[in-house]
């Protein structure tokens, strides 16, 4: 499900780019190793449309997600307090087996406190199913507490929406969940505590420390960029669901590279873009997941469309 939150300091919830995106692409080729094997395990996903992006003026009105087929995967609309365009909820029209509606909570003063996802198991009258709580330094994201309220089956939770998903890539951050600690209690809490630290307009280094029942465990992220300006940059946090949004939350410019470190488990990536103007109408990311005796290699490439 997708769940995004824009925020630009004093602005949380507002999202008005000046160019405004319309479509994206997408295509995959990917080389996995293993020690003491010669033979390479190959994938590919040819070139489609990934994405459609509709607007009503400066608002974001819903994005559709499409499989390589052709096929709607998921369709999401965005709700808006119309007074001052600030973003308050996000539902998906499709039936789902747990259709997520997800709310946005500020403060007195329009600045983002929580996010709130209810499905129906855990409708609005009662308690969420997961949360985010944020706290701020000057007007820049600090810490951002993740809460998930229940895992009703083993490694369940590896396939729930993740903050994973919009401070990395998408394969990036299924490897990552994919890789990450498991209660075998049937009902449990998961607990992800992200720590920021920035450089100037953009997030340097990300801490995180997850904690399932008595466990926890410690990774970094850790991040270099351009001088161009990220056309995303006012979203602050959030899933896309399979990682259909753009790198980091809330910085200015764009990635160039990124690199994950936790127990048995690195991956780096370098990004390049190719401009029109101020905007990358093209990402291609070069990957390298190493694990264990497994050796990854991905090539991405992501287009982006603008309305004219």
């Amino acid at each position: 499900f997708c769940v995004t939150a824009f925020v630009s300091c004093t602005k949380s919830g507002v999202y008005a780019p000046k160019d405004k995106i319309s479509a994206v692409w997408f295509e995959r080729e990917s080389v996995t190793k293993i020690d003491g094997e010669e033979r390479e395990y190959k994938e590919s996903i040819k070139k489609y449309q990934r994405e459609a992006w509709e607007w009503e003026k400066k608002e974001l009105k819903s994005r559709i997600v499409y499989n390589t087929d052709a096929s709607v995967r998921s369709s999401y609309v965005y709700e808006y307090n119309k007074k001052d365009n600030r973003l308050i909820g996000i539902t998906s029209p499709l039936p789902r087996e747990r259709k997520t509606n997800v709310r946005f909570v500020y403060d007195d003063d329009k600045v983002l406190k929580e996010v709130r996802y209810f499905t129906e198991d855990f409708p609005e009258r009662d308690l969420p199913y997961k949360k985010l709580e944020f706290t701020y330094d000057k007007g820049k994201v600090s810490t951002i507490k993740e809460t998930i309220n229940t895992l009703r089956y083993p490694r369940a939770y590896s396939a729930e929406p993740s903050l994973l998903s919009c401070l990395l890539s998408e394969e990036m951050a299924n490897c990552i969940e994919s890789n990450a600690i498991c209660s075998k209690v049937e009902y449990d809490i998961k607990v992800n505590e992200y720590t920021f630290e920035w450089n100037k307009k953009n997030i340097s280094n990300v801490t995180i420390v997850t904690t399932v029942g008595s466990n926890s465990t410690t990774a970094r992220i850790s991040y270099t960029y351009d001088e161009k300006k990220n056309p995303l940059a006012a979203r602050v946090a959030g899933y896309v669901e399979d990682g259909d949004a753009d790198y980091t939350i809330a910085s200015k410019n764009n990635v160039t590279s990124c690199s994950y470190e936790a127990q048995d488990l690195i991956v780096s990536e370098g990004c390049e873009y190719t401009y029109d103007k101020k905007f990358p109408v093209e990402k291609v990311i070069t990957r390298t997941e190493r694990r264990n005796n497994m050796t990854k290699t991905t090539k991405e490439t992501w287009s982006y469309e603008y309305l004219e």
